[in-house]
């Protein structure tokens, strides 16, 4: 870019990066912002670069259609590279700056916003992301990217969980839709009754979707979940079909991407369900066997296709998958719910003494582990210190205690833990590159006030780094202590040393609750003190002072917005350690129960040995085969028992008459 002055224009470039990154970094935290309503918008890029242009920061004249292609093609090669952040910002110029504003109507603009949505879509920040979508689809039905805005429209609508509102938009356009787009539209009516929990209105909706919609497979899949679960099984088994059978000689009667064969595994799996539900085993085996062998679900496959044949009496197909399950999936959800499973395998086939085994294995292994989720729901701070490490075990470092493993390994099984967690470490970093942008648009500022000395750094700032270390040091010795007060009871220390620990923790858990709360408190009286300090006016500095204001809260913002999030997410990890312990108590429970089932079942088999004894016979699984096959000559064939004496084999018969002459 060419500017007034060499210095204005250095400039004018480092304040559009910043600017367009400052628009970034407060879109933050996708959940929280589906779930409150949309706020005012702020001064767009738009306004700052047309204030630009009035004070001659900006040059308007000599801008051509190829100038534009070019900036266009740069981001869409920072976009194909998966650099979307960089690439939002060079495609915000292209969309944004007056410099092109005769130029919006031509195709590079039209694929520059287009590709913008995308790159904000891909970033998290679906708000704005949405807006662009939408002025993209506002160019009516003619344009070349109406269609792909549609339906990147309709990606970001389902990532909100504002299905009906964006429904409501798109038919509020007063535009006669294409076919694809109407599909679309009904998927996503589809969805918000679905997900309201209105199953009838959703199936009639999803009914209506064309075979040339991408989400027709994804339709006639919930509509066969709808099915199932009002017990209307029939139905369920054809729509899953629909899906499950499609495909098989490499042809298609509807369209495919390359999300169809995840919803295929489903339909298979729900095909099984069904069958094991309406008592069909041998074609619950079958429809789990269709799974191929690269499905993310075949884990899934074998463990229910195991619990089909056992339910069916097919105990030896229950041990084959069973063993798969284990040798191929060993860190899988289900192995641990597999030993139960196998015990009652065993029990089936009268193996008392190896089921009475694996029950007691179960129970040695997890019976600590719920003991262990007993202390951490009657203990806030070792819930704190619980989360903590799972925020650690995500960056790869695993806890010390293998209890704690276990635990977490159980609870990795919940994806709303981690859809919170995920928000938390997406608003990490970018409340870590938002920390920086006042400073940067401070540095601007002073430029374009003629001074290379930006304001001091405020005493709020130390502060808040103080209290952070503070809270920091405290939390680092909160989790030591924790492992303290177990290695204390793993010794067998006595009752009394354990209660002093246990004391110890709950001091430490009540300076980190002051500690948090302190912090919160600086952190609005910041906001507070920052917000009223807004700048008025409309020229360049103005808007730019005023960026600085905005941009400096950010750091105090994102804060408030993380303690929410961290408490969503130990709300949701105190839910699932709940749930954790209702399911082991469970599997405990069962496995009590086969353990008492096994010494009975062994107990009965030596009742009835001593009841054969006493009446004469011999109990066959005594014999010895062995010793039997040594008997035999090279010509002689073994025939082991199998579970039936025919009386010809044990009496003599003598010809007719010998027995009348005896």
């Amino acid at each position: 870019m060419v500017g007034v002055g060499r210095q204005a224009g250095r400039g004018t470039q480092q304040y559009r990066c910043a600017l367009a990154s400052t628009l970034l970094a407060l879109l933050v935290a996708p959940s929280l912002a589906a779930q409150q309503p949309e706020p005012a918008p702020l001064p767009e890029l738009g306004e700052h670069l047309k204030a630009l242009a009035a004070e001659k920061l900006l040059p308007l004249e000599g801008a051509s259609v190829d100038e534009l292609a070019a900036l266009v093609g740069k981001g869409e090669k920072l976009y194909l590279a998966q650099r979307y952040d960089e690439a939002a910002v060079v495609l915000l110029e292209a969309v944004e700056s007056p410099r092109y504003a005769d130029f919006q109507d031509f195709e590079p603009a039209a694929a520059a916003e287009h590709m913008l949505g995308a790159a904000l879509h891909r970033t998290g920040s679906l708000l704005t992301a949405r807006r662009y979508l939408q002025r993209g689809i506002q160019r009516g039905s003619d344009s070349s990217y109406f269609g792909p805005a549609v339906r990147r429209y309709v990606d970001v609508a389902l990532d909100l969980g504002d299905a009906d509102a964006a429904a409501d938009w798109l038919e509020e356009l007063g535009q006669t839709l294409p076919e694809d787009a109407q599909n679309e539209l009904r998927y996503l009516r589809g969805r918000a009754r679905y997900d309201a929990g209105e199953l009838a209105q959703a199936g009639a909706i999803f009914g209506q979707i064309g075979k040339r919609s991408r989400f027709f497979a994804s339709a006639r899949y919930l509509m066969g979940v709808a099915a199932a679960r009002g017990e209307r099984y029939a139905e369920a088994e054809k729509r899953f079909c629909e899906i499950a059978d499609t495909g098989a000689d490499d042809r298609y009667s509807f369209f495919v991407d390359d999300r169809f064969f995840k919803v295929q595994d489903l339909a298979r799996l729900g095909l099984g369900r069904v069958a094991h539900e309406m008592g069909r085993s041998d074609d619950a085996f079958y429809y789990y066997f269709q799974l191929p062998q690269d499905s993310p679900k075949l884990a899934d496959a074998f463990f229910e296709g195991a619990y089909a044949a056992y339910e069916g009496g097919d105990h030896g197909t229950a041990v084959d998958l069973l063993d798969q399950l284990e040798a191929r999936f060993p860190r899988s959800p289900f192995v641990d719910e597999a030993t139960i499973l196998r015990g009652y395998v065993s029990l089936g086939r009268c193996e008392f003494e190896r089921a009475d085994a694996l029950f007691a294995r179960f129970t040695k292994r997890f019976g600590p582990i719920t003991e262990e989720i007993d202390r951490l729901l009657g203990n806030r701070a070792r819930r704190d210190g619980l989360y903590e490490e799972l925020l650690e075990a995500e960056q790869g470092r695993s806890p010390r205690s293998e209890h704690r493993r276990m635990i977490l390994a159980l609870l990795r099984v919940d994806p709303e833990f981690y859809r919170l967690h995920a928000h938390v470490r997406a608003l990490d970093a970018e409340a870590a590159r938002a920390g920086r942008v006042h400073r940067d648009l401070d540095m601007i500022l002073a430029k374009l006030q003629g001074s290379e000395r930006p304001r001091a750094i405020d005493e709020d700032a130390q502060g808040h780094a103080e209290l952070r270390r503070e809270l920091k040091l405290a939390r680092r010795a909160l989790r030591a202590a924790s492992r303290e007060v177990d290695a204390v009871r793993r010794a067998g220390a006595d009752k009394a040393k354990v209660r002093d620990a246990e004391r110890r923790i709950a001091q430490l858990a009540d300076r980190v609750e002051n500690l948090s709360d302190r912090a919160y408190d600086l952190r609005s009286e910041t906001r507070a003190r920052t917000g009223s300090a807004e700048t008025g006016g409309s020229g360049a500095e103005a808007l730019i002072a005023r960026d600085v204001e905005r941009a400096s809260r950010l750091p105090a913002r994102a804060s408030a917005v993380r303690v929410k999030l961290a408490a969503a997410a130990e709300r949701r990890a105190h839910v699932a350690l709940r749930e954790l312990r209702d399911r082991l108590g469970m599997w405990l429970r069962r496995a009590r129960i086969g353990r008492i089932d096994a010494v009975m079942g062994s107990k009965r088999r030596i009742e009835i040995q001593i009841e054969s004894l006493a009446a004469g016979r011999f109990p066959p699984e005594l014999r010895n085969p062995l010793m039997v096959q040594g008997l035999l000559e090279d010509d002689e064939e073994y025939w082991p028992f199998e579970g039936e004496d025919w009386p010809d084999e044990y009496e003599e018969r003598l010809p007719e008459g010998e027995e009348d002459a005896e």
